[in-house]
């Protein structure tokens, strides 16, 4: 059995995505959605948002699936996401419950209380945005060249 090495399949996902057949800005918001639910506190769930999502706003579900699976990347620095997440939605809402670094393990945070996942949800919300738009754009472009590409191989063909 062969081991496949992380590049290995980004590689495979990039070439997947660049033969999808779909417009380019929906390519685009489908992975920017999966790439988003990825950043919410709901592991490993957010592979059935970015689906539903996806599905519902009538963008490409497989790029969304392509982009929650691209979370592999920064799964070990998952407790440290959510907890700076935690971090900058206490900024917004009020959490009678601290949190410490050592407790972030996701069914922690939901036994001590709902007003720490709440925070760590906003918090992922503030964070996901900013890389959602340059993921989208960074896509997008990326969808644009395979198109075209795509459309000179069939006039040459």
């Amino acid at each position: 059995m062969t081991r496949l090495t992380l590049k290995h399949r980004i590689r495979e996902i990039w070439q997947k995505l660049s033969r999808l057949d779909a417009r380019p800005d929906q390519i685009a918001a489908g992975f920017a959605i999966g790439v988003a639910a990825s950043f919410l506190p709901l592991n490993p769930s957010p592979i059935i948002v970015a689906t539903v999502v996806a599905w519902l706003l009538k963008r490409n579900v497989i790029a969304a699936l392509a982009g929650a699976a691209m979370a592999i990347l920064y799964t070990p620095l998952l407790p440290l996401m959510w907890f700076a997440e935690y971090r900058l939605g206490t900024l917004i809402l009020p959490v009678q419950h601290p949190l410490n670094l050592d407790q972030v393990r996701l069914w922690d945070v939901v036994r001590k209380g709902w007003d720490i996942y709440a925070a760590m949800f906003v918090g992922s919300i503030i964070v996901a945005t900013p890389v959602a738009l340059l993921t989208y754009f960074i896509v997008k472009r990326l969808a644009e060249r395979w198109a075209r590409q795509k459309d000179e191989l069939r006039g040459s063909g």
